[in-house]
């Protein structure tokens, strides 16, 4: 008896946490879509002159006012127990991530930097709902390839380094030693990590651990390579991210059933 009520308990409690992530999801894609609306409306307003000479000196405060909204978030979501707080913080700070990229991209590249920011818009999306239905593995497998496609994309037009590759080629980086690391030291201790002091699952059983380390060192080489070889060589990368990524999501989806 006591068998079948743990087994009926961890049905109970999966189906909770499965109806909570597609709750999330849907938040997260209400949440895109009102973003690349309010993006496409600001480009449009930004390109008058009008526009850029209301908004411009605001810009900095935009971009300032998204770091301290999305510190605050991920600051609240490493102190606070509670599992609710901690399950919404994520749009909040996600928010201050984007505000703080488009406040940083106006100043810097007027309506240029527009395009990047749907494709950033549209990367952390795709990145939370990743986390939310995959969980960590394919999580940081797509963090990298997407960094990177995203790095691949804006240099495969010129040769040219514009604010928006810098950003993207610093954030490759972070991520491939970061993600590195996470392996490493999740695979010492039983594939899990202490996280916001929360023991956290990062691998379960049948992961596969090294395609993480084997995908890291692909980006790294290809990023190598476009640096010697130019935006010729950028341009087929960013086909490789694309078709690297469908096949995980492929892969991923198959080991979820």
């Amino acid at each position: 008896m006591a068998t079948k009520k743990d087994t009926s308990s961890a049905k109970l409690l999966k189906k909770k946490s499965d109806d909570a992530a597609a709750y999330q999801v849907v938040a997260a894609l209400v949440l895109l879509c009102c973003a690349l609306l309010a993006l496409r409306s600001l480009r449009a307003y930004y390109a008058t002159v009008g526009g850029f000479s209301a908004l411009y000196d605001s810009t900095l405060y935009i971009a300032l006012g998204g770091v301290v909204l999305a510190v605050a978030a991920l600051v609240v979501c490493a102190l606070v127990k509670n599992r609710v707080v901690r399950m919404l913080m994520p749009l909040p700070a996600a928010v201050g991530i984007l505000a703080a990229a488009t406040g940083f991209s106006m100043r810097l590249a007027w309506t240029e930097g527009f395009p990047f920011l749907y494709f950033f818009c549209g990367a952390l999306a795709l990145q939370y709902i990743v986390l939310k239905l995959y969980r960590w593995e394919f999580f940081l497998f797509s963090l990298s390839t997407v960094t990177a496609g995203g790095l691949y994309y804006c240099l495969s037009s010129g040769f040219a380094w514009p604010p928006r590759a810098i950003f993207l080629l610093v954030a490759l980086a972070v991520i491939l030693v970061g993600s590195t690391l996470v392996v490493i030291l999740a695979g010492r201790q039983g594939g899990t990590l202490q996280l916001f002091g929360q023991k956290v699952r990062i691998f379960g059983k049948g992961s596969a651990p090294f395609l993480i380390l084997a995908v890291n060192g692909l980006w790294l080489l290809c990023t190598v390579a476009v640096l010697i070889l130019g935006s010729l060589f950028a341009y087929y990368s960013m086909f490789a991210a694309i078709a690297v990524e469908f096949i995980a999501a492929v892969y991923y989806t198959f080991k979820l059933n």
